[in-house]
């Protein structure tokens, strides 16, 4: 199993600038990782007339594209849902908390908190899976070369020297930096990053039954389709859950 990690908003950034954030992992089956490429290159060949854009959940998941239905962005991004990240042999799990405005990078020694709990979520889809022979690789969008090797040292350093990590025997140590714009699988986690969010920004999560907009619709019916990919799992004492918005502070 192949895990793609996208994270949403900027943790790091203004509280007014990303008030939500949203860390999302796409867990997909190595069998199906040709049959999704392949399945993505078409979309963006016949709906979109390009086969090598780069896919961004800003340019797609907005009120401009999901209001007006006769958009090839529309139909792009409705394919992509149905033909994609729903697929059979795709999982996800997200961890959604407000921005505190006062989140401090991480170095090499302290994997920041938003990555452990994804950690623990990838180990729940891969023993879900209930296969002796199922690891799982951890690839995630390359953001800087200094970041990405203290992140990558600390994802290891978690794993093997923390009380926590030990119990995560499913995840091989050899986190892979990957630039979205040539990673499906990453375009893709970033799409559903993108939804989760707007699902909380909108304050979907609180009150859903009083939305009235067709892009509010979109966005509630885009975060049921991948809540119903993901999975609630006891690991040990922990009750996992896929989907977690977080309602209290939640440190990074």
């Amino acid at each position: 199993m192949i895990a793609f990690i996208d994270v949403s908003g900027n943790p790091y950034g203004k509280e007014n600038k990303s008030p939500w954030i949203a860390a999302h992992v796409m867990c997909i089956r190595k069998r199906a990782i040709y049959d999704l490429t392949a399945t993505l290159h078409r979309l963006k060949r016949d709906i979109l007339g390009n086969e090598s854009i780069e896919l961004k959940s800003t340019n797609l998941v907005n009120k401009s594209t999901l209001t007006h239905t006769h958009l090839d962005k529309y139909k792009f991004l409705q394919n992509v849902m149905d033909h994609c990240i729903i697929h059979e042999d795709c999982k996800h799990a997200t961890v959604i908390f407000k921005n505190s405005g006062n989140n401090k990078m991480s170095d090499k020694n302290r994997l920041p908190r938003h990555y452990v709990d994804l950690l623990w979520r990838i180990e729940a889809i891969a023993r879900d899976y209930d296969s002796s022979e199922t690891e799982t690789i951890v690839i995630s969008d390359d953001t800087a070369p200094r970041t990405d090797k203290n992140l990558a040292l600390a994802f290891n350093n978690y794993l093997y020297r923390s009380l926590g990590g030990d119990q995560l025997t499913k995840i091989l140590p050899i986190p892979i930096f990957s630039d979205s714009a040539t990673t499906a699988g990453i375009q893709l986690a970033d799409i559903a990053a993108g939804i989760m969010r707007n699902y909380c920004t909108l304050g979907l999560h609180a009150h859903r039954s009083e939305c009235i907009s067709l892009f509010e619709q979109k966005v509630i019916e885009y975060h049921d389709m991948i809540k119903a990919r993901s999975i609630d799992k006891r690991i040990g004492r922990f009750n996992i859950k896929g989907i977690f918005i977080a309602e209290t502070e939640y440190s990074i």
